[in-house]
């Protein structure tokens, strides 16, 4: 597989899997959520393979290596999976923590770090190619009080990627971020759906200078640019695209 697409099951990711199959890129969706995976492997032919980042780090290390010798290593590596609840910092239990490290920051670091080495034991011959792609947050940048422990989980996303990207410079492998903003996914939908949101839809979709909420494809172009367009100089850089919302007085 040429690329592999972490979260690839819904949302942006699944946004990423079709716009790389496009463009004539083979691409592996990886996600926990087996039934979700297997259905859209039936339905729309794509490809999917069970990874789950809230396992013990050895775990998720095993299962990047066995997948790579079993699928191939593949050169873009997009990071789009995150779970979140509606709470602030301090009303998050423990217990909570625990979970939203795991998936948002801890998995995903071992994911990255299993492919590194990975990279180096199969070196590419056309420099820069490679190239992991992370999905952060504007509210990395941002904190939003009512998602406390997602905004500090994307923070230190971002602080990782740039870590990344000076210890893979050396190996002529490119890592970038993009913050999106408020994107009407699944994951906004569970929060915000139901007449009782109607408020708080209307002020998020309206806190950006382009008065709406995001759609998945849009970010996936942006990723997808990245990844096969862009120029080897886009490198170790944040790609804010929030419709204006971080930019609005």
């Amino acid at each position: 597989m040429q690329s592999w697409i972490i979260g690839g099951t819904s949302g942006i990711g699944l946004s990423i899997v079709t716009m790389m199959k496009a463009r004539g890129v083979s691409a592996l969706a990886l996600s926990n959520d087996e039934a979700e995976g297997l259905l859209m492997k039936k339905q729309q032919g794509h490809e999917f393979a069970r990874l789950d980042l809230s396992q013990p780090a050895i775990e998720v290390e095993a299962t990047v290596r066995h997948l790579a010798e079993t699928t191939g290593v593949p050169s873009y590596l997009f990071l789009s999976a995150a779970i979140t609840r509606a709470m602030t910092v301090t009303d998050t239990p423990a217990q909570l923590w625990d979970v939203l490290a795991r998936v948002n920051l801890l998995g995903t670091i071992c994911v990255c770090n299993e492919m590194a080495r990975l990279w180096r034991e199969v070196p590419d011959d056309v420099p820069w190619r490679r190239h992991m792609i992370f999905l952060g947050s504007v509210n990395a940048l941002r904190p939003l009080p009512s998602q406390g422990a997602y905004s500090v989980m994307k923070a230190g996303l971002h602080a990782y990627a740039r870590c990344l990207a000076n210890d893979l410079a050396c190996d002529q492998v490119r890592v970038n971020v993009i913050a999106p903003g408020a994107v009407w996914t699944a994951m906004n939908q569970r929060i915000l759906d139901g007449a009782e949101h109607d408020q708080e839809r209307y002020e998020v979709a309206h806190s950006a200078l382009v008065p709406r909420f995001g759609e998945a494809e849009e970010i996936a172009q942006v990723a997808t640019w990245l990844a096969l367009d862009s120029p080897a100089f886009v490198m170790g850089t944040d790609f804010v695209v929030d419709g204006g919302f971080t930019a609005k007085r």
